[in-house]
């Protein structure tokens, strides 16, 4: 008998860890007084996983790690392409098979590359850390698979001495191992 009530108990907890996979496609541009005028979203893509945790019958937090390309395109195909790995800290409200989620996010650059940018608007020196608050919502579509959508905005200046913040939408799919 104790056997199985340690084994309840056990199952009971586990449910409130949660792990899985997420990629999705960005819509990313960059913003501010220093921002290209005629600047346009870039198309990028991420991918990673993340855990969360239960903390009440509508609430759970969810740590997340994203590898995530982004940047801006502008009208005569001059590109930054920006990287970063994304550490989200989200929390999230369910009802029923919907959520809706809110918080921070710190992103470590990890490529820029703007070779195609003529050298007179060239940016370089990008920070190493960049701050964004994020919300979402989404919904769960089968048992363990969620489509969601999120915007990114940048709360940080990317380049030392210049208006520009990074602007992000994103949707796509997570999907729960455990």
């Amino acid at each position: 008998m104790l056997f199985f009530s340690y084994s309840y108990a056990y199952a009971q907890e586990e449910e409130k860890y949660q792990f899985g996979i997420k990629a999705g496609v960005n819509y990313a541009t960059l913003f501010g007084k220093d921002a290209f005028p005629e600047s346009d979203r870039k198309v990028g893509y991420s991918f990673g996983v993340y855990t969360n945790y239960k903390l009440s019958h509508n609430f759970k937090i969810q740590p997340e790690i994203i590898w995530s390309l982004q940047g801006e395109e502008t009208e005569n195909k001059t590109r930054y392409n920006i990287s970063y790995i994304n550490i989200p800290i989200m929390l999230k409200w369910l009802k029923d098979r919907y959520y809706f989620e809110l918080g921070p996010q710190l992103g470590v650059l990890t490529i820029h590359s703007n070779s195609s940018v003529p050298h007179d608007i060239r940016l370089d020196n990008f920070d190493t850390f960049d701050l964004l608050i994020n919300v979402g919502l989404g919904y769960e579509v089968a048992e363990d698979w969620n489509i969601g959508i999120r915007y990114s905005h940048g709360l940080t200046n990317l380049v030392n001495g210049l208006d520009l913040k990074n602007s992000v939408f994103y949707i796509g799919f997570s999907y729960r191992i455990h």
